[in-house]
């Protein structure tokens, strides 16, 4: 049997964290393009790439045998080649098998463009988009394309694939179940985690050596996993959004018990030791490229409130890890739902997710603490529902006592955090930076009247709905919160579908540098399925056009 030989060059043209990948299994080959931040295999006959960090020695490359990774990489073994993505529902891998063999990436965006394929304009992109949500066991994992070979392109969350030299594919798990008897275990294993981790990114041996920050709320879990990040990182750099993205009218939020608006963590980033700094800037002044990958990765809101974090991660030479709190709803909040304590990991929302692209383009690696040790919800669980954790239970509709412990041992007033769930992603619909604005009306499918009226019809069905529901449950926020839905602030999509077309305008825009030869194919099956696609969405109810910048 040929031993499988792994070529790898650097393209200084893709994203600073992207990879892309082409395996012929008839020929043994596998040929990889790399961004320029992306870490490579030093010796004369190379087995791995890797965008990110993981819990183990770095030199060994061994990522995909290890428990916990954070980014991204492709690795060759003895059983064959291991892609391998980060042990969250936060981040994907993507990849797809044509006639050639299989194409694999870290990036949707690249893939695509490398494929030459494009997204199918005829189906709902919010359904693969939204799964991750689902859990690790219930996502989708097909995304529908237009390609003259391939109809889907597959995405892959927290399970490994691996190919083996037979052609034959697999997935697999690479957590291990694990029991923690204790608060003080269970907070000391993270440490101890967090501490492997940053020994990882800061190896000697690594090319581009990584910086980290962390994001600060006035909530529980991003600013618990500050307080987890200083105890290894003192003075890192915390990121805060002073307001939330509430909507309730200003004479509503004078009858709620909770400051809705106030969500800035900076106070808190200061008591745990960290230097703060401020999620602010003027949106309209966004460079169309960065706020197009703000929005590339799927259909939902793009969370553009974090652009100055990307932006300043962009100015540095070394990727930047981003310690984020991600899943900590599911993992450290109390009523734990059958799912979650079989390991399934669901979120109530699939935040973080769209800034997957963005983060490659970048240069920064999202690492989700409460993800350490995730599926083993049984065990967390019974810490947080523990007789030793009553004095930080509140037996409210909000209470997760682990974070809060955390955050109140570590000096933080319990007045300053934790009273009630908020949000700083506007759910916007069409792009907002000037530039951007500009190359989304010339493509001629809206003009700033008809979105203006589109969105202000959006916001006042959302807003009599929200109201209806405010005087049904006497203003309870979490009550409210947990009526919510995502077609709340989209009622109109079903007609005219303003943020499918930012998302398909978006890809389209960026996927188009990366195709080698001219898009002849994706031209032509464009116009194969123009009028159909028309048929299919009037038949529906809405529209789903393809997007062309610069036709």
């Amino acid at each position: 049997m040929t031993a499988l030989t792994l070529t790898v060059t650097v393209d200084p043209t893709l994203p600073r964290l992207a990879w892309y990948a082409a395996y012929d299994p008839s020929v043994a080959t596998c040929v990889v393009e790399v961004g320029a931040l992306v870490e490579r295999d030093p010796s004369m006959d190379p087995k791995w790439v890797v965008a990110g960090l993981w819990t183990g020695a770095f030199g060994e490359g061994g990522f995909h045998r290890s428990e916990h990774l954070f980014g991204s990489g492709l690795r060759v073994d003895d059983d064959g080649l291991h892609l391998v993505p980060a042990s969250t529902s936060v981040e994907r891998c993507v990849y797809a098998r044509d006639a050639k063999g299989w194409n694999l990436s870290n990036s949707l965006v690249v893939l695509l463009g490398r494929m030459n394929a494009q997204l199918d304009p005829r189906v709902d992109h919010t359904l693969w988009s939204e799964s991750p949500a689902r859990g690790v066991h219930a996502y989708l994992r097909q995304i529908p394309v237009l390609h003259p070979v391939v109809s889907t392109v597959n995405q892959l969350m927290y399970e490994s694939m691996r190919l083996a030299p037979n052609g034959e594919q697999s997935f697999f798990f690479r957590d291990r179940p694990t029991a923690f008897a204790s608060y003080g275990e269970y907070v000391g294993r993270l440490e101890d985690e967090l501490r492997t981790l940053w020994a990882n990114a800061t190896d000697p041996g690594r090319s581009h050596p990584m910086r980290a920050v962390t994001t600060t709320s006035r909530g529980y879990d991003s600013a618990a996993v500050t307080a987890l990040v200083t105890t290894v990182l003192p003075n890192v750099v915390s990121w805060s959004a002073p307001r939330s993205n509430t909507r309730i009218p200003s004479l509503l939020r004078g009858m709620m018990t909770v400051d809705v608006l106030d969500d800035d963590g900076r106070a808190i980033a200061r008591r745990l030791g960290a230097e703060p700094r401020v999620l602010d800037g003027s949106l309209a002044a966004l460079p169309a490229r960065l706020e197009a990958w703000c929005w590339a990765s799927a259909q939902t809101p793009p969370e553009l409130v974090f652009h100055p974090l990307l932006a300043d991660a962009a100015n540095h030479d070394s990727p930047t890890v981003w310690f984020t709190g991600h899943a900590g709803d599911a993992v450290w909040g109390r009523r734990s739902s059958p799912a979650l304590m079989h390991g399934h990991l669901t979120r109530s929302a699939q935040s973080g997710s769209s800034l997957i692209e963005a983060r490659l383009a970048t240069g920064v690696i999202d690492c989700s603490v409460p993800y350490l040790f995730a599926r083993n919800m049984g065990s967390i669980a019974a810490i947080s529902d523990s007789p030793a954790m009553k004095p930080w239970q509140l037996d409210n509709d909000y209470d997760r006592p682990i974070p809060r412990r955390m955050l109140e041992e570590r000096g933080v007033p319990r007045s300053w955090f934790g009273h009630g769930k908020k949000a700083v992603v506007h759910d916007v619909e069409s792009p907002v930076g000037d530039e951007l604005r500009g190359i989304f009306f010339a493509h001629g499918q809206w003009n700033p009247t008809l979105e203006s009226l589109y969105r202000s019809t959006n916001f006042a069905l959302f807003y009599a709905s929200r109201l209806l529901h405010f005087v049904k449950l006497h203003g309870d926020r979490g009550k409210l919160l947990s009526t919510a839905s995502r077609n709340d602030k989209r009622a109109l999509a079903r007609y005219r579908d303003l943020h499918a077309h930012t998302f398909l305008l978006c890809v389209e825009y960026l996927r188009r540098q990366f195709v080698h030869v001219a898009p002849v194919v994706a031209v032509e099956a464009r116009a194969r399925v123009a009028a159909p696609a028309r048929v299919a969405a009037r038949a529906r109810g809405g529209t789903r056009v393809a997007a062309s910048v610069g036709e």
